[in-house]
């Protein structure tokens, strides 16, 4: 059974992630869209829906054994935020929510077992057990419910004349557009990966590994910024290609003639930064730094491109002509996505992607040219036999204006190789 907070103890929340008129205007672009798909409440279990929403966060989300919070967004009454007892100054310092209401003794299995029922008794209570109900599912973006299925099955049961409604599209089409605060956020935490980079120029020595480089950029970005997931940090020498993994404990070491590939993903309040570069330890042989260049020149051809209104697939065409034009069969098939409190967010940079270019989007374009072919299906697994793949990329985040786009911060491209023997190369 849920018990109401009486009376908030500080109107307004003295650690809020973002203002109140930007609190006002995410709600009621929400209720424009439920209004739209005729859904009564929105219910949000995921962290990411919720801290976008209300500001609300804990480090309590690892705890697989507690559910830190749950929103409700009434499309006609006050939102609805439920959390621990224990959570009370929590949602008092980070939101602005008036209803607050707590489940207690919330560590107790049985407790969390019944929270489904409790919250459809405060969906009940506020007069829509029988209406439209906006889930977390549907084909945008891969957003669900974060509960076991037998949570959510309960949930369910206890709403029986309820019509429930995949309501992630609308959620996405509330987070896509990027406020000024949001940008501001994503490019302090794209500055800390430039200014990490810096410091790994200059101080990276020959005989260092990936779990070197990995734990230097990761040290350095955290100078910067709040926090850092385990950066990739993949050396093209890996007697298998493994790509998007985090730096290994093995030990790969690095060598002369290797290349490394750096995305780390910081974050400044919740949002993440980003710029991917490839290193090369030692000089670029001549076609190496062609390849190079050429990439450069397709992403460059591709942010000019970026534009609202048009189809974000059409980048794809855009990346594909330039390598072409330079000798290079493109073979890509992404070329970018959203960023935003989610490090991969919708919408995609793909073929066949029907999305639109939007203003106030925040993007990553990145080109790859990557040769694979050292690399067969083998009897019994991967098999590259000591091949050492080329990987030629990078990546940078723009936000979408009315005419075109800007740049964020973004570390110099024609710095391509790691000192070696003290001295650039």
């Amino acid at each position: 059974m849920l018990v109401k907070h009486a009376q908030r103890l500080w109107p307004t929340p003295l650690y809020a992630d973002f203002p109140r008129s930007e609190y006002e205007n995410r709600i009621a672009r929400a209720r424009s869209y439920m209004e739209k798909e005729k859904i009564d409440v929105l219910v949000c279990w995921d962290s990411v829906n919720i801290r976008y929403f209300t500001g609300f966060q804990s480090l309590h989300w690892l705890a697989m054994s507690i559910q830190p919070a749950v929103y409700l967004l009434p499309l006609d009454k006050d939102p609805v935020i439920v959390v621990p007892d224990f959570f009370a100054g929590v949602a008092e310092g980070y939101t602005y929510e008036t209803d607050i209401r707590f489940y207690q003794k919330p560590h107790v299995t049985k407790v969390i077992r019944n929270l489904p029922v409790d919250m459809a008794d405060a969906i009940k209570e506020l007069g829509y057990g029988k209406g439209r109900i906006g889930l977390e599912s549907g084909q945008e973006g891969g957003m669900c419910v974060p509960r076991p299925i037998n949570d959510i099955d309960r949930f369910r049961s206890e709403l029986e004349g309820a019509t429930f409604v995949d309501a992630c599209d609308l959620i996405w089409k509330c987070r896509m557009i990027k406020s000024v605060s949001e940008i501001e956020a994503l490019r302090k935490a794209s500055a800390a990966v430039v200014r990490a980079y810096g410091e790994v120029v200059s101080n990276f020595e020959l005989g260092m590994s990936e779990k070197d480089m990995g734990s230097m950029i990761r040290h350095a970005i955290l100078e910067y910024t709040e926090d850092c997931m385990p950066p990739i940090a993949t050396a093209s020498s890996r007697k298998i290609v493994m790509p998007d993994t985090p730096s290994f404990y093995d030990e790969v070491n690095l060598s002369i003639g290797d290349r490394l590939v750096f995305e780390p993903l910081p974050t400044y309040k919740g949002y993440y930064g980003s710029c991917c570069r490839c290193f090369q330890i030692g000089p670029l042989p001549d076609e190496a730094l062609r390849k190079d260049e050429a990439v450069d020149k397709a992403q460059a051809a591709a942010i000019a491109a970026v534009k609202p209104g048009i189809p974000t697939k059409s980048l794809m065409g855009v990346i594909e002509e330039v390598l072409r034009d330079e000798g290079i069969d493109p073979t890509i098939e992404v070329a970018g996505h959203g960023v935003g409190l989610n490090p991969h967010e919708p919408p995609m940079i793909a073929e066949e992607e029907e999305s639109l270019i939007q203003e106030g989007m925040v993007l990553a374009i990145e080109v790859w040219v990557v040769d694979w072919s050292g690399v067969s299906m083998a009897e019994g697994g991967l098999d590259s036999s000591g091949f050492v793949p080329e990987v030629f990329g990078n990546e940078d985040l723009v936000v979408v204006t009315k005419d075109g786009c800007d740049g964020f911060p973004s570390f110099p491209k024609n710095i391509r190789a790691l000192p070696h023997n003290g001295s650039l190369v």
